[in-house]
């Protein structure tokens, strides 16, 4: 009868080899392979506190600050930002104005309730 042999992998890197399955067999009764040692747990080294002098780091901006003067007529005041533009046209039906954004220089539909003349 021809010998089994196994593919011993309990050696480190690549030092794998080929034993015969008798001698796997009587080792592993034997306890000749133990469990390999177990490492320690690393310490745990806490997160490093931002220095808030150090360059980079950015302070928090202000609040944008909105004028509650009273707008010349035709124009309007987008609610979520406060940026100020002038009406082009309205449509009421689909509850739609198209916008001329002074700040950006571009024209936009928004809806009627996003925008108002305080």
């Amino acid at each position: 009868m021809a010998k089994r042999w196994v593919l011993d992998t309990d050696a480190k890197g690549t030092g794998a080899q080929m034993l015969p399955l008798e001698k796997v067999l009587a080792g592993a009764e034997a306890g000749s392979h133990p469990d390999p040692p177990k490492r320690p747990d690393s310490p745990k080294r806490p997160k490093p506190v931002p220095d808030p002098l150090r360059r980079g780091a950015s302070k928090p901006n202000p609040p944008a600050r909105v004028s509650t003067a009273p707008l010349p007529p035709g124009h309007v005041r987008k609610k979520a930002t406060g940026e100020i533009g002038r009406v082009r046209s309205v449509d009421a039906r689909a509850g739609q104005a198209t916008v001329h954004w002074l700040k950006r220089g571009g024209t936009s539909t928004v809806p009627l309730s996003a925008i108002s003349r305080s």
